[in-house]
């Protein structure tokens, strides 16, 4: 929507709403950075940034100095007017040519009106970077739509083979309707990678001074009901701080008067109390319900069910010659197609439903044959614990449930470059690789990522294959974009752990030889690197993601027991916090903890704290508070294999005097963590009784 926003610094919380609501309005720009960038002072820096179709030395009007401003809207500005050229050299006659021309000024000359915020923003009190921030929103969004209805031709001629697409289901006929669905078209073909088939049609919002930013109310002058008689219309966007997405209301006061008298004499939260003396733009609960006892035949929209909606599911006004209409995403209904409906409104609970689109893959068994793919979700859980947080934290994106919002996979948008802060293939396939030289966990992890990640290679291609007409080899790079796109994507850093940045060093492996070395067993070259001194260089070789070679060798029965022969240290605590003997219990090798006990393994030393956070810090939208209730310092052996280990880890253990009654920081004993087991109930019930 053409969201009007405050500035970015106002405060933490409202810097994260921002951010999650921008994630779902503006476009992903191709390969440039995100708008809001301001421009560098350096000479060197300012050349290689993006340059608009026009001279930003000549720029007069603020929409101009933005463009000049914002790199990606320069770059957008360059690309819409590469596409125009292209748009106007493609008209057959003259005559043609000079209407789209002319059609091309009349859009130029309607972009501060389908921006408020733009034309609003020279008499605005707020700073300059605040109100750039505003009017590039919507300028975003209003560009990335001309350029694809610019590149429509083109871009349709190009995928000839693409058996799917967004349809017209209810409308035919209708100029509203097939104008639509030209643009939705239009859009799905662009390369940006959410989809926008409103463009500059759609309502601009505004804020409300004075109504603070939590939740954020904006404004706009709407004939909502085709009366001839516009009225205000507030949209509250709320941010709860959890792992959902942002929420969106409407309500209405009947004129600018009542609108201004409810501000008047409103108490603090002003927000919430003018809220309470609106009135619904769309009374859900007068709306016709379906039957409960009988099959819906017709899907509804999504706003129909309340009035609070997620900002995926939330409506869309725009204009269409001179009466004003909502676009909403549909509740989905199985076997029913329809994914985005437009109305018109001719009160609170009147409605008429004008063009129903259906915008997913028609498939008979799913929706989305991609993320749907089992072998997918194989791919994601093996990636998670290679991931900073150790898990995957889904993106807004991911959380879209339209189609016409997210289609990630199309070929043309994978293609893009990626933008400034998203990860491309490289980096990802670096990162997991130098993460797996840190310990034998990471690994094994790995391993389970690689087999994982070819598994889904071997599901996702054919439908690159199938579905978009693409060779065998480009259907497997396209498969491999997709996959690495859906990691990066939820690839979360946590800003207070520089112990990421390293692993994605191009030389990290090369200044890991002696932990390649261990992790595979090669002992002829652990003794090249651990040279006359093999316990100082043991130490010195260890960096700060490391677990000691001794774990490293783990896997490796004769390399371990040469490493201690050596004289390292078989009580080395690594940076997880665990030595070599809780590591082996974790993993299940019975022979290395057998080797391990017998060079002066100790039994029930207690974990400490991990050095580096990279498994349990995160973005809090998506890291619950739950790593204590799985892994609590003061954890020993005996613990870590009543969880995790076979009862032959457990028999060795207690063979050898490990004290079961042992308790951990948490207060708990091995036997607690037996009932947070996974796998055969038998074995579980082995070692509880072992434990007793």
């Amino acid at each position: 929507m053409n969201h009007e926003l405050p500035s970015l610094h106002t405060s933490r919380h409202f810097s994260r709403l921002l951010g999650l609501l921008l994630g779902l309005i503006l476009p992903v720009m191709q390969g440039h950075p995100a708008a809001g960038t301001d421009l560098p002072s350096a000479d060197s820096a300012a050349d290689a940034l993006p340059k608009p179709s026009f001279e930003c030395t000549e720029a007069q009007a603020f929409i101009e100095r933005v463009i000049c401003a914002e790199p990606s809207l320069a770059a957008l500005d360059a690309e819409m007017g590469a596409a125009f050229r292209d748009y106007r050299d493609r008209a057959s006659r003259p005559a043609e040519r000079d209407a789209r021309l002319a059609a091309q000024r009349l859009w130029l000359e309607g972009r501060a009106g389908a921006c408020p915020g733009a034309a609003q923003a020279q008499t605005s009190v707020r700073p300059e970077g605040a109100r750039n921030e505003v009017a590039a929103a919507c300028l975003s969004r209003i560009y990335e739509h001309r350029v694809a209805l610019l590149r429509y031709e083109l871009n349709a001629a190009a995928w000839p083979r693409v058996r799917f697409r967004p349809t017209l289901v209810e409308g035919a006929g209708t100029k509203l309707c097939e104008d639509l669905l030209r643009d939705l078209v239009a859009s799905f073909f662009g390369r940006g990678l959410f989809v926008n088939p409103l463009g500059e049609r759609e309502i601009g919002f505004v804020p409300v001074p004075g109504l603070g930013d939590a939740p954020m109310v904006l404004r706009a002058d709407i004939d909502a009901y085709n009366l001839g008689k516009p009225f205000p219309v507030l949209q509250w966007v709320e941010d709860k701080e959890g792992p959902g997405l942002p929420t969106v209301e409407y309500h209405a006061f009947a004129s600018s008067t009542e609108l201004l008298s409810a501000i008047g004499r409103g108490v603090e939260p002003l927000a919430h109390s003018v809220r309470a003396a609106s009135r619904p733009v769309i009374d859900a609960d007068r709306l016709p319900r379906p039957n409960p006892k009988k099959p819906q035949t017709r899907p509804r929209a999504a706003f129909a069910r309340g009035s609070i909606l997620t900002v995926d599911e939330m409506p869309r006004f725009f204009r269409y010659e001179d009466h004003i209409y909502l676009l909403g995403p549909m509740q989905p209904v199985p076997g029913k197609p329809g994914d985005l409906g437009v109305y018109r409104l001719y009160g609170p609970a009147e409605l008429h439903r004008v063009c129903l689109f259906d915008a997913h893959v028609p498939m008979a068994h799913r929706a989305d044959p991609v993320s749907a793919l089992p072998e997918l979700e194989a791919y994601k859980r093996a990636a998670a614990p290679l991931l900073p947080t150790g898990r995957l934290c889904p993106s807004v994106g991911d959380l879209a449930r339209t189609f016409a919002d997210h289609a990630a996979w199309r070929p043309w948008v994978l293609d893009r470059r990626p933008s400034s802060g998203e990860l491309s293939d490289g980096q990802l396939d670096l990162y997991m690789r130098n993460r797996a030289l840190t310990g034998p966990e990471k690994a094994r992890q790995y391993r389970a990522y690689v087999a994982a990640r070819d598994a889904a290679l071997e599901a996702v291609a054919p439908f690159y294959r199938n579905e978009f007409g693409r060779a065998p080899a480009e259907a497997r790079r396209y498969a491999a974009l997709y996959l690495d796109r859906k990691i990066s994507d939820a690839f979360k850093v946590d800003p207070d752990d520089g112990s990421t940045a390293p692993l994605f060093a191009e030389n990290y492996a090369a200044k890991h030889v002696a932990q390649q070395a261990a992790l595979t067993g090669n002992m002829a070259a652990l003794r090249d690197v651990l040279g006359p001194e093999p316990k100082a260089i043991a130490k010195g070789v260890t960096g700060d993601l490391d677990e000691p070679l001794v774990t490293d060798a783990l896997e490796h029965p004769q390399t371990l027991r040469a490493l201690l022969e050596l004289g390292l240290d078989a009580n080395e605590i690594g940076v997880s916090g665990r030595t070599p003997l809780m590591v082996a219990a974790r993993l299940d090798l019975v022979e290395a903890a057998d080797i391990l006990l017998a060079h002066g393994a100790a039994l029930d030393a207690g974990a400490g704290s991990a050095a580096a956070q990279t498994d349990s810090t995160g973005d809090p939208s998506c890291m619950s508070a739950d790593a204590a209730a799985i892994d609590a310092p003061g954890r020993t052996a005996l613990s870590y294999a009543a969880a995790l280990a076979s009862p032959e880890m457990v028999r060795l253990l207690l063979d050898t005097g490990a004290d079961a009654a042992h308790l951990d920081d948490a207060g708990r004993r091995p036997a607690d963590y037996v009932k947070n087991r996974a796998g055969e109930a038998g074995r579980s019930a082995r070692i509880a009784e072992m434990l007793k």
